[in-house]
């Protein structure tokens, strides 16, 4: 059987994964204002040496960003940075400041708000933005014990019901830049570009109006600064959204999480099952690709060129035998342990994987232990495409290379024969 294909399957590719090589992004270097401390420096200055040996050195092939060890040095040190994003906390809170300030940083004006304006006063407030582009309203967070779902879900409707709707976001980082204390507060800042991570300068502000437009004549006139309170004032009612998330991530059980995730693990996992083989049959499999056109990397080597058949197995041998089996059915597994001896000396298996067509839901890992105690090896879930690929009918069946085609053995049940 010769399969025609526009690209090569995944076996293939894995075959000739060698000529492909692809260029991995530059790393971003640190400001030297940077808030990292000195052991931070340290590590993110040796990721940086990471990627800069692979092009220090003269050879030639060295001097390519195409080339591989260039490629996985780059990378390297790029999953260096996302790492230390996400564990060590200095790095981590620069991460979040800088995302946080660089998305609300287009509107000239900024409305700080919060529930405790009561209604009326968040209504002309929210009414006042709508249909101004340059006005963004901000809220610190939402209340104490609110749910964060349906807390979001009411900021979004308070928005939906005005047409235009209105700017307004959650956002704690702009009310701690902008040392904002008490509400409303009014804050007009530069119409200027900032680099990623930066606010806007402030202007002036003032605070008790709910309405810019005052402020915006000060300014037009020339007055900036802190120009007061103009008007009542109220305490912010929401407490800050980031420390109001780690408090209720310190009060989760952790552990207890983890327990229900390994339990829940084989409930959630979908098995392909196979019927029975009911008498013993040895089918062969050609594996050969036909190239419907040309496949190249992507510096524009020609990898395979249209009308090419390929063999996988002339690109890379097939070293192991796979034997798929239904671990439940006890004389299913007698059948393979009969068969290992000789599994074993057919010629060119060096190993053997075994693929499983399901697992006991009810007893979850302990299932997958005792499968795996029974053949003294790792033990692996059948996939769409493995049983695509070798166009498996029925179980136990052994998967085996002779020549340039698979073989696949079926073994039968005998239970009920004389």
């Amino acid at each position: 059987m010769t399969r025609s294909l526009a690209a090569p399957t995944r076996y293939f590719k894995a075959a000739l994964a060698a000529a492909v090589i692809i260029a991995a992004p530059a790393m971003a270097q640190q400001t030297s204002q940077s808030p990292l401390t000195d052991e931070d420096m340290e590590i993110v200055r040796k990721s940086k040496e990471i990627a800069e040996s692979a092009q220090a050195a003269e050879m030639p092939d060295w001097l390519r960003t195409d080339n591989a060890k260039f490629s996985a040095a780059h990378q390297e040190a790029k999953e260096l940075v996302q790492q230390l994003q996400q564990t060590d906390p200095t790095m981590k809170r620069m991460d979040e400041l800088a995302k946080a300030k660089t998305r609300f940083s287009n509107q000239k004006v900024v409305v700080f708000a919060s529930r405790s304006l009561g209604s009326q006063g968040l209504k002309d407030l929210l009414d006042m933005a709508s249909g101004n582009p340059d006005v963004l309203v901000v809220f610190r967070g939402i209340p104490e014990n609110a749910n964060l779902g349906e807390a979001m879900l009411e900021i979004q409707q308070m928005a939906a019901e005005r047409d235009p709707v209105p700017n307004i976001v959650i956002n704690p980082v702009l009310f701690t830049e902008y040392n904002v204390t008490s509400v409303p507060t009014i804050i007009v800042r530069k119409e200027q570009s900032v680099l990623p991570g930066e606010l806007p300068e402030e202007v002036a502000r003032v605070a008790g109006l709910s309405n810019p437009a005052w402020l915006l004549r000060q300014v037009e006139a020339g007055t900036d600064g802190d120009l007061g309170v103009r008007g009542p004032v109220e305490s912010i009612s929401e407490p800050d959204l980031i420390e109001l998330m780690k408090k209720r991530f310190a009060k989760i059980d952790w552990e207890e999480q983890k327990r229900g995730a390994v339990k829940n693990f084989w409930n959630k996992q979908n098995f392909r099952e196979l019927p029975e083989a009911h008498k013993d049959r040895v089918r062969e499999l050609d594996p050969t690709v036909y190239i419907s056109e040309d496949i190249t990397a992507p510096d524009g080597t020609l990898i395979a060129k249209q009308g090419d058949l390929i063999n996988p197995l002339d690109v890379a041998p097939f070293t192991q035998a796979v034997v798929v089996l239904d671990p439940l059915d006890e004389d299913q597994v007698a059948r393979v342990k009969e068969a290992l001896p000789r599994i074993n000396q057919v010629p060119g298996v060096t190993r053997i994987t075994y693929i499983v067509t399901r697992l006991d839901r009810e007893e979850g890992w302990d299932s997958y232990t005792k499968t795996t105690d029974t053949f003294d090896a790792p033990v692996f879930l059948l996939t769409p495409d493995v049983a695509q690929r070798f166009e498996l009918e029925y179980v136990p069946s052994i998967i085996t290379a002779q020549g340039k085609r698979f073989v696949v053995e079926e073994l039968a049940d005998r239970r009920n024969e004389p």
